[in-house]
């Protein structure tokens, strides 16, 4: 497909580095420093004002498969989408994030000539807030229209999960697939040993969950939530919480904004304050949180903010991070999890792209979890896939009939299987060439 992104931050150049590969791609950024780092990846680079109509053209609008306009400025997106709507391209994607435009995290505008808007706010409101299903639960991506659940969570030292990989026993329909120690993740070998805050990484049938939980003695869910920054972030997560039930409470620095969601989040106790104020924390009990949630939009004030919650006990401690780099970094000095918004944007405009096959990023980039359709003629079908796995990649689910199932090592893939895959980018290439 040739495929025209406008925009090279984190998400344009997030897509762009996962379809240059199989794809025609062209880049257009006004900014030189964004364009010169396209110079990794084999892309055509184009630097200048997307929202121009000329320059689109040159750019070969007028041929792309795909537009996806996923600058930082929301006008700019939707004319881009509308003027290559208008010069016949099919499918256009705009990244919006004005609530005056927008209220779901992924919506159509086909009247107007976008094929959809998505919201980096909103979608990754509705990734934390699926984070509290359970107190140790760090992420729970939902996958093959909600049929099965990617999870991540923490192991503590008085659960079943301690000890070698081989004696854990699972529920049926589930599997460890990663195991994430102190920001590096790793494929799980067979003499691995799950340690005490370890982040485990599974991959289940979603009516497992209860039983899941139960087996983590986490019967009680999470009610006590602290929110650090109440831009549009901190919002969408209080809004989403509220409808949830939970016992809020959400920082704040700026007064007027204090009063703007004041007006809007009923159930929530909104204080006027910074939330790298050790004062304030230990004011407001920040210790007896279940979670705390630091999504101010300066990495700076989060990570500060979510290292004083951890020094002052808080259970678990959820961070934004801007930049996907400094993943690594925050969960390596403490923090439970940290999400960049371009990242979960990334994965969403992947997932519209491909065709409504999951791709999830993880660790800071360097791994993915893909779900593979297995159409006629591909090269997998009928082979054992265990044998053919490149060795930087495990095999997670199989969901054939609609059914979810974890496979035994004799599994031979069927045309219409749909394969959960975690790997590394070095075994993404072959991974994709067997399911071509």
């Amino acid at each position: 497909m040739r495929i025209l992104i406008t925009g090279a931050g984190e998400v344009g150049f997030l897509v762009a580095s996962e379809l240059f590969e199989e794809h025609d791609v062209t880049v257009i950024d006004r900014d030189g420093a964004a364009c010169a780092r396209l110079q990794e990846i084999d892309v055509r680079v184009i630097e200048g004002n997307a929202a121009n109509a000329h320059l689109l053209i040159e750019a070969g609008v007028r041929d792309a498969d795909i537009i996806l306009a996923v600058t930082g400025n929301d006008e700019v997106n939707i004319i881009t989408c509308i003027i290559a709507s208008h010069l016949g391209v099919k499918q256009t994607i705009a990244r919006v994030s004005n609530p005056e435009y927008i209220n779901q995290p992924v919506e159509h505008r086909r009247q107007i000539g976008l094929s959809y808007m998505i919201c980096p706010e909103l979608v990754m409101a509705e990734e934390l807030a699926r984070t509290l299903y359970f107190p140790s639960m760090l992420m729970n991506r939902q996958l093959a229209d909600g049929k099965v659940e990617l999870i991540e969570f923490k192991v503590s030292e008085d659960t079943q999960m301690v000890g070698p990989l081989d004696d854990i026993r699972l529920p049926d329909n589930c599997k460890i697939i990663g195991i994430n120690r102190s920001g590096e993740i790793s494929i799980p070998q067979r003499d691995d040993v799950i340690l005490p805050n370890d982040h485990v990484i599974l991959i289940c049938e979603s009516g497992v969950l209860p039983e899941l939980r139960s087996m983590l003695h986490e019967e009680t869910s999470t009610r006590k939530v602290m929110i650090v920054g109440g831009g549009m972030v901190g919002f969408y997560l209080a809004s989403r919480l509220e409808e949830m039930g939970f016992d809020l409470k959400l920082i704040e620095i700026d007064a007027k904004r204090c009063r703007e969601i004041a007006d809007k989040l009923s159930e929530t106790m909104i204080l006027n304050g910074d939330g790298t104020d050790i004062s304030l924390l230990k004011e407001e009990n920040v210790g007896d949180m279940d979670v705390v949630f630091a999504v101010t939009g300066l990495d700076e004030k989060n990570l500060l903010a979510s290292l004083l919650a951890r020094q002052l006990n808080a259970q678990k401690i959820i961070s934004r991070v801007n930049k996907s780099a400094y993943i690594k970094l925050f969960e390596l000095v403490g923090v439970d999890r940290a999400v960049s918004p371009g990242q979960v944007t990334g994965d969403a405009v992947l997932q519209l792209v491909i065709g409504g096959e999951d791709v999830i990023t993880l660790s800071d980039e360097k791994m993915e979890l893909v779900d593979f359709a297995a159409k006629k003629n591909a090269k997998i079908i009928g082979k054992n896939i265990m044998k053919e796995l490149p060795k930087d990649a495990v095999l997670g689910m199989v969901l054939r009939h609609g059914k979810p199932m974890v496979p035994d090592e004799e599994c031979k893939i069927a045309e219409g299987d749909r394969v959960f895959v975690l790997s590394l980018h070095s075994g993404m290439s072959k991974l994709k060439k067997l399911f071509s």
